[in-house]
């Protein structure tokens, strides 16, 4: 009987052949982190460790039983299930898109001089340190199934130890909902709307949450435990059973979209985006909401800045409700009264302004 998974190193993994196969990797299927996550010093550590000989963690490829076609990319042959970032960044160094440190050290030959050389340069002046880098073996494991949850379930467990955020850790528990999460955080409002960066999943943590707050029909917790439990609650079920909830939560982007500008600076925070999506949510059936409008919105973000300055000057003259709007947007933004206060504040204040 074959076994459900087979594990086994590749063959051939050098640098530069994994290189050369770089069209035929998939780097983002569904269970992985966002790429373009290391930082500029790490990257250049990376390309340190593989100069000087130093141990590199395993990657893991998925190998497909069946060539696969994404885009305009034909001919896929695995997915990267751990290892994304390692070879984004060897990629990367062979692209020119970043040099070696400036305290690269070749502990072989102290001679050397390469800090702050780019890969293109190594040619010219070290052409046997490029040689040495290009020839080096990455330990790429291929990891042979057909079950996807398993392959979810190993990206999950080898990242056990990583410091993967909640976004993360839920996108690999896969499931018709996780799949419905990242649907939503493709849609417009998320790529030209918001003004805060997609860094770490940023769009599928919000847009999680206004799956489940639609989901329960009322405003509730959106704490990471239930979160978690709402995505893999539906981990088992047909993708069918979350086309309503897309559906409707795509209605009310389409909505925000035509009021909020690019890159609106009224969507700076998530916190925000959660508020703004329940008034439209809840009030689109409400006489006045057909005169809810962006400049409407800025009176009320205007109302709570001047509320503000005068609380700096004199307390006793501020109105509290709006002060309390403004603690409770940075503190405890995910429970539930904190979530019901604001949005009662700024539905009754929206009323008045529109």
């Amino acid at each position: 009987m074959k076994p459900p998974i087979n594990i086994y190193p590749m063959a051939d993994s050098a640098v530069l052949w994994i290189h050369a196969k770089k069209n035929n990797i998939e780097v983002d299927p569904p269970y992985q982190r966002e790429g373009d996550v290391w930082t500029l010093e790490k990257r250049q550590l990376l390309i340190d460790s593989v100069l000087n000989g130093f141990d590199i963690p395993k990657l893991y490829f998925h190998r497909f039983a069946r060539l696969k076609e994404k885009g305009n990319q034909k001919a896929i042959e695995y997915a990267i299930i751990d290892g994304r970032q390692r070879l984004e960044a060897i990629w990367g160094f062979v692209a020119g898109k970043f040099p070696l440190a400036d305290d690269f050290s070749y502990f072989e030959d102290p001679t050397v001089k390469a800090e702050g050389l780019y890969y293109a340069d190594l040619a010219k002046e070290y052409p046997s340190l490029k040689m040495k880098f290009d020839v080096r073996t990455l330990p790429v494991y291929v990891v042979e199934t057909e079950d996807t949850e398993l392959i979810e379930e190993m990206f999950s467990r080898l990242n056990e130890a990583v410091p993967l955020n909640a976004a993360e850790k839920r996108n690999a528990f896969g499931g018709a909902m996780a799949k419905a999460v990242r649907e939503i955080a493709q849609h417009k409002f998320f790529q030209s709307s918001v003004a805060f960066t997609n860094k770490r999943y940023q769009h599928r943590e919000v847009a999680v949450k206004y799956l489940y707050l639609l989901y329960k029909n009322e405003i509730v917790d959106t704490k990471k435990v239930y979160l978690d439990y709402f995505v893999k609650e539906f981990k088992k079920k047909s993708p069918k059973t979350v086309t309503p909830y897309t559906s409707k939560v795509t209605n009310v982007l389409n909505d925000m979209v035509k009021v909020f500008s690019v890159a609106d600076t009224l969507l700076r925070s998530q916190s925000m985006a959660v508020i703004y999506y329940l008034i439209f949510k809840n009030c689109s059936s409400e006489k006045w909401f057909n005169k809810l409008s962006r400049k409407t919105l800025l009176k009320f973000d205007d109302l709570r800045l001047e509320n503000r300055a005068t609380a700096e000057q004199d307390i006793s003259k501020a109105k509290y409700d709006l002060l309390e709007f403004d603690r409770l947007s940075v503190q405890g933004t995910n429970d539930q009264l904190s979530l019901k206060y604001r949005y009662d504040i700024m539905h009754h204040y929206l009323q008045e302004l529109a």
